[in-house]
């Protein structure tokens, strides 16, 4: 019986690791840099649009997600914007997706995001990275529509465990009520100060090819930052008087703690037994049947 238990244990720590190893990138930002850039004539993208460019580029490059994907970037909370207009959130997920030649679904209003995660959840749409418009600009997320993200917040996690990217901008319960209902002990701080903000290692590590030209002054300004328990991110952006901006990490990064595949929440470093993960439950349950038989082959013998 301690051998069985002891396989069973082993085979389920090592089915947790690689959940958790194929996680997606994720990077989640205190800014409003949809609405603080443009595309120049030459087709470049300038200031704010640019940081947008690099960071789906970074990471639509450490996506993990299995099978065929239907599309590269799902924007929530955003309608396309074909002339890529200035201060246009839907124009800078587009011109970014234009220049890295990708392609972007455009999920506009609260019943379609819902109906998206529902096409999500059945496997109809398998895109590569979730991209959710932040409010600092036109054409990007109200209230309703923040709110259906934070009815789907269990599913965005899901959707980063399975390998997607996820990325997001903004401030307050529109842009992020959804991370707060993955990470209660998080806080989001109503103040930011983009001037002389900093990529940290963890940045510069998870995101090649962003500068810090791409996410201070020089890019825009920024509007919050995060304290708090980070579950399983990282700072990868200090602002301009050392306060975490921007959060998140390469791939492997896990967002929501104490759940399935999940790290345990500080500061105990342990679940309390009602929280153990379920895929530690389901793996106990598939063992449980085998390890009666062996007994009962046993008993028999």
């Amino acid at each position: 019986m301690t051998t069985i238990l002891k396989r069973t244990t082993l085979s389920i720590a090592l089915t947790v690791a690689c959940a958790a190893a194929s996680a997606g990138p994720v990077i989640l930002g205190g800014d409003d840099l949809t609405d603080h850039g443009s595309r120049s004539a030459g087709g470049a993208n300038v200031a704010g649009w640019l940081y947008i460019e690099k960071a789906v580029g970074s990471i639509l490059s450490g996506v993990t997600r299995a099978g065929t994907l239907t599309t590269d970037i799902v924007a929530l909370g955003s309608a396309a914007n074909p002339g890529f207009n200035s201060s246009n959130a839907g124009g800078a997920i587009g011109s970014a997706a234009n220049v890295l030649g990708r392609t972007v679904t455009y999920v506009d209003g609260a019943a379609d995001i819902n109906a998206f995660f529902v096409a999500l959840a059945a496997g109809t749409i398998n895109p590569g990275m979730l991209w959710m418009s932040g409010e600092g600009a036109t054409n990007n997320l109200d209230p309703s529509e923040g709110l259906a993200l934070t009815a789907n917040a269990a599913a965005i996690n899901a959707f980063g465990v399975s390998g997607g990217g996820i990325m997001a901008h903004g401030s307050g319960v529109v842009a992020y009520g959804w991370l707060s209902a993955l990470l209660p002990g998080i806080t989001e701080v109503q103040d930011c100060n983009s001037t002389g903000a900093t990529l940290t290692a963890a940045g510069i590590a998870a995101f090649p090819g962003l500068g810090n030209n791409n996410i201070n002054n020089f890019a825009g300004p920024c509007h919050s930052t995060f304290t708090g328990n980070f579950g399983g991110l990282q700072t990868l952006a200090l602002d301009g008087l050392g306060r975490n901006y921007i959060i998140g990490g390469g791939g492997g990064t896990i967002i929501q703690c104490g759940q399935p595949n999940q790290p345990p929440c500080p500061p105990t470093g342990v679940p309390e037994p009602g929280s153990l993960p379920l895929v530690l439950l389901a793996a106990m349950g598939l063992a449980l049947p085998q390890f009666r038989r062996l007994r009962g082959h046993k008993a028999a013998a």
